[in-house]
């Protein structure tokens, strides 16, 4: 439930509805009555209209889908090493890696070098000589109970503040950026325990009454692998680098639009070319060019 407190923003979510239904999705505009009568828990005298969908949608557990991921793979023959790249050799002329060499001395060579390290993206595109726009910004996520639960599932609900919700189970997960938002240090996951109390809580409560009383159960701080330029993935080949390959700077929607980007990558490795969907508008030549391929509604 993708909500709009103007006209600019509802104007924003028809067009995206526009290209969801063209694509099939089921997403469809709401007004803030027909919210209402749907998800009467809702306070909406702010609201213009909201961009929902019930068809073929859902969240999934994380960690668990990786996992399987990974053992699948792990079936059809990949192998994982468990070691850390600390540089890379390149060719004369630099347009190739030609090795890794990792923590432990041992020297790999490499085909294709790819980079899906996350928030530390840049970390490892500089033993390639290479600068990317991606760095680490905490995430805060909290599980909390209610006093007087909702009488049917809450969606996830994007509020015009950026604060999102939904529910978790037996429990109601929240979540947001920070509104001071720097670059972070890679393994600095301290809490700010001030933006449950002075803004997600707040939000929460005004967006859904029933919520004033709430007690918080669980919370943590993760990393978004932010892209600096447009909060877009950036993918494919570097432009004089050609066997260093980019799945970085996904902002949050990594392992959302991971199945996708996989395959695409995976697609380029193996034929020099996307076939599945043609992912070319993220190649790094937009990072070059400094062109932001922005999205219009993104949280």
């Amino acid at each position: 439930m993708y909500l709009a407190d103007n006209d600019d923003f509802a104007e924003t979510l028809r067009e995206c509805h526009e290209i969801q239904v063209s694509c099939g999705a089921g997403t469809k505009i709401m007004t803030a009555d027909e919210i209402k009568r749907d998800y009467p828990f809702y306070n909406l005298d702010d609201i213009v209209v909201g961009s929902h969908n019930l068809i073929d949608e859902g969240y999934f557990d994380g960690g668990t889908l990786f996992d399987w991921w990974k053992r699948s793979a792990r079936e059809k023959g990949v192998e994982y090493i468990g070691n850390e790249v600390v540089s890379m050799q390149r060719n004369a002329t630099g347009t190739r890696v030609e090795t890794v060499t990792l923590k432990s001395g041992e020297v790999i060579g490499c085909g294709t070098v790819v980079n899906a390290s996350g928030p530390r993206a840049v970390l490892t595109s500089r033993m390639a000589g290479i600068e990317l726009p991606v760095e680490p910004r905490k995430r805060y996520t909290y599980i909390f109970d209610a006093a007087q639960p909702l009488d049917r599932d809450l969606p996830l609900t994007i509020d015009p503040s950026g604060i999102h919700m939904r529910t978790d189970g037996a429990y109601y997960l929240a979540g947001g950026p920070p509104d001071d938002d720097p670059a972070v240090d890679y393994d600095d996951y301290e809490p700010d325990h001030s933006i449950w109390e002075e803004k997600v809580w707040p939000v929460l409560a005004n967006r859904i009454p029933q919520f004033e009383a709430i007690k918080l159960i669980n919370s943590w701080v993760g990393h978004y692998a932010f892209n600096t330029l447009d909060q877009n993935a950036i993918l494919g080949p570097h432009t004089t680098v050609e066997n260093f390959i980019f799945v970085n700077g996904f902002s949050g929607h990594g392992l959302q639009q991971s199945p996708a980007m996989g395959r695409g990558t995976s697609e380029l490795i193996t034929y020099g070319e996307y076939r599945s969907l043609d992912l070319s508008p993220f190649n790094f030549q937009r990072i070059e060019r400094n062109e932001p391929f922005d999205e219009k509604a993104i949280i």
